[in-house]
């Protein structure tokens, strides 16, 4: 089974990708690497599109992105218009830049939602019920170890949770 995350929302919410994953063609690739001659890829033409990441630790990083087909058990759990994948590694990092995604981008007319569930496990989910205005890093901190939750984001002026 695969956990997913995802944020559901009645009005569109940007996008963000903090990856640093881009396409190159072979020709800049080159330039980056010039000794990089043993490689695959040096052999390709010059316009050829690559994928590039600086590192592993890339693919580690928070990416929300518009999700067109996501899996159908979702709807299980939502009837909300908009919905938003969520890639990365629970760590600090990613942590540190979801928090300021949500507080720069969530506002009380999106009726946001955060939901942690895993694929075809038909589970019910946890409900909490967060203040966007009072959310802290030690929420989603708490929110990387449960994976059967939906998080509903308020405007309230104090932080309230329900469980």
């Amino acid at each position: 089974m695969t956990l997913y995350s995802v944020l559901v929302a009645e009005q569109p919410l940007p996008t963000i990708d903090c990856r640093g994953i881009e396409e190159l063609t072979v020709k800049e690739m080159k330039l980056l690497y010039p000794a990089a001659t043993d490689q695959v890829w040096y052999s390709l033409p010059d316009e050829t599109l690559l994928v590039h990441a600086a590192d592993e630790s890339a693919f580690g990083q928070l990416h929300i992105f518009e999700w067109t087909d996501p899996p159908t058990d979702l709807a299980d759990y939502h009837q909300k218009p908009y919905v938003y994948g969520i890639e990365g590694n629970w760590h600090a990092a990613f942590m540190n830049d979801l928090l300021v995604y949500m507080k720069k981008s969530i506002e009380p007319v999106h009726h946001a939602e955060l939901i942690r569930y895993w694929v075809e496990d038909g589970a019910k989910l946890k409900k909490r019920t967060l203040s966007i205005n009072t959310l802290e890093l030690h929420h989603l901190e708490k929110l990387a170890t449960e994976h059967a939750v939906r998080v509903v984001f308020t405007d309230g002026a104090e932080h309230h949770e329900k469980k």
